[in-house]
């Protein structure tokens, strides 16, 4: 049954989310010609970004920008004879610490408060030229747990305040060696992760941050490591996967021993086990990939429960792997990249359920586009796609197949979707990319609304059939139509009418669209619409 829909007067911002105009441009082009800047490793601190780039003068160094040209500068010139090797940025007590490689020390803990003789050597952990190799930071309270070697206990866990003097191992987990402290997950006031200490093997550990507080929670094999990883949190538990005699397989823990138990043998066949990763939580449970003894990986669910863990859908039918990707959760639903066997790796979407699993788009129906990167910015979702004509480049969608669109689809940027880069900072979407000649450099994306919006509530405008399959009506009170413009949801305009109360919309595609209306008065109104 078709329906009319009465639009509202809305302010400005109602629609900024949804009715954008997207603008791409070069935020500095920090290595000019073809080899580019190799950015990466941001951080946005004290109102700027962060990030290690190479100007082609000073190797790969500590960058700062506050998204314009000029102060896009660099900090401080770490390793004077070559690359400083910046990873792990990460703000703490007001403070920027980061490991880094300078011509003397070795990899060692830095900290920076945004100048250059701000800009120094925390702590020399591991003595003279040798390096400590602080990694793996994990913000945790008003401190930073890491992993660090000091030459003497191996690779152990340490913890920093912003000082030196607060700068300590926590315990040496290994006293043989190395217990390699890896996949720190906060939960309940400790952080849990894998380490070995030397007897029982690679098992699940938890810290509150001090000695007597870190302690092994479970022997989860007896007989060997079982390696817990791909941590994940739900409900005031921990989720993971980790090895025993059923081979790789689901656990969850409640942070004590009695409490971590087996949930389920996905994979009865196999003593390598079900390889579960990528859980990512919706609506109370979590969704990830896995493989069983018939459907090879496919995209599963859990509500913690044996009973309750089980195939969302086996949508590569037979023998094939959808190999679900990138799970990302965006408005009620998880969108991924997976294969059916008549498509491609193509963009799907998922609410749990058999019947809402479904190809939002086929982007590339001769190849695969393999979305990835996923990215929810302004109320809409970005991410990295191929369609056969200029490569990996940036795209959007709502959700819809009418509303998953390339930005700037003529233009030849091209988002380096094997780095990731994508950063949300001072309401505008960094990435980095390459374009025409030039290497692969700093960019943005804003979004600006379509129009300003008048609130005169003298000229409201209604807009039916809604949803519409082929001709819509435009009615104006008080007013006459001067112009229609219809974008998608992304900013691109689709249609335009001048003077005309009736449209024909029936070459749009199936999708949502919203419809720009200016009167004669200088009213400017928009409609949301459904095309069907």
């Amino acid at each position: 049954m078709k329906r009319i829909i009465t639009s509202l007067m809305f302010i400005a911002a109602a629609y900024q989310a949804q009715a954008q105009n997207p603008v791409i441009t070069l935020v500095k082009d920090i290595y000019p010609g073809p080899e580019g800047s190799s950015i990466r490793t941001q951080a946005e601190f004290n109102g700027k970004l962060y990030f290690n780039a190479d100007d082609g003068i000073h190797q790969e160094e500590l960058w700062v920008s506050d998204g314009t040209s000029a102060g896009t500068q660099l900090v401080k010139d770490i390793s004077l004879s070559g690359s400083s090797s910046i990873t792990e940025l990460t703000e703490v007590n007001g403070k920027l610490l980061f490991s880094a490689n300078d011509d003397s020390n070795g990899i060692e803990l830095w900290v920076t408060d945004g100048t250059a003789s701000g800009t120094v050597m925390l702590k020399n952990i591991a003595a003279g030229s040798n390096s400590s190799v602080p990694s793996n930071f994990k913000k945790f309270n008003d401190k930073i747990l890491f992993t660090a070697n000091d030459g003497a206990n191996g690779e152990e866990l340490w913890i920093t305040d912003g000082t030196a003097a607060g700068t300590i191992m926590v315990k040496d987990i290994n006293l043989l060696g190395s217990s390699y402290p890896y996949g720190f997950t906060e939960l309940n006031g400790k952080v849990f992760f894998q380490a070995d200490n030397g007897i029982n093997g690679t098992e699940l550990w938890a810290t509150d941050g001090t000695t007597s507080g870190t302690q092994m929670i479970k022997d989860v094999w007896a007989e060997g490591d079982s390696y817990p990883r791909s941590f994940a949190t739900l409900n005031g538990k921990l989720y993971f996967r980790a090895d025993d005699s059923r081979g790789d397989e689901l656990w969850v823990s409640d942070g004590t021993d009695a409490g971590t138990v087996f949930v389920k043998d996905i994979n009865t066949a196999e003593g390598d086990g079900s390889s579960i990763n990528e859980f990512t939580e919706l609506n109370g449970k979590l969704l990830f990939r896995a493989r069983d003894e018939a459907s090879s990986f496919e995209l599963w669910i859990t509500d913690g429960t044996a009973d309750g863990t089980h195939i969302v859908k086996d949508i590569f039918p037979g023998d094939g792997a959808s190999f679900p990707g990138a799970l990302t959760k965006y408005n009620g639903k998880i969108y991924f990249q997976a294969t059916d066997g008549v498509h491609n790796t193509e963009l799907w979407a998922s609410d749990g359920t058999t019947e809402g699993t479904f190809m939002v788009k086929d982007i590339h129906p001769t190849d695969y586009s393999a979305p990835n990167e996923f990215i929810e910015y302004n109320g809409l979702l970005y991410f990295v796609a191929i369609d056969g004509t200029n490569g990996s480049e940036l795209w959007v969608t709502d959700g819809t197949e009418a509303g998953t669109t390339k930005i700037q689809p003529d233009n030849a940027v091209s988002p380096l979707y094997f780095i990731p880069f994508f950063k949300v900072y001072n309401g505008n979407l960094y990435f980095k990319a390459e374009f025409g000649t030039a290497g692969a450099e700093l960019w943005k994306l804003s979004t600006e609304p379509l129009s300003t919006i008048s609130t005169d509530a003298k000229s409201q405008s209604t807009v039916y059939p809604n949803p519409v399959s082929d001709r819509l009506n435009i009615n104006l009170k008080n007013a006459k139509i001067e112009n229609v413009t219809i974008y998608s949801v992304s900013g691109v305009k689709v249609l335009e009418a001048k003077n005309q109360e009736t449209v024909d919309v029936s070459q749009l595609n199936a999708g949502v669209y919203f419809v720009k209306i200016q009167d004669d008065k200088n009213g400017v109104f928009y409609n949301k619409i459904v095309k069907i």
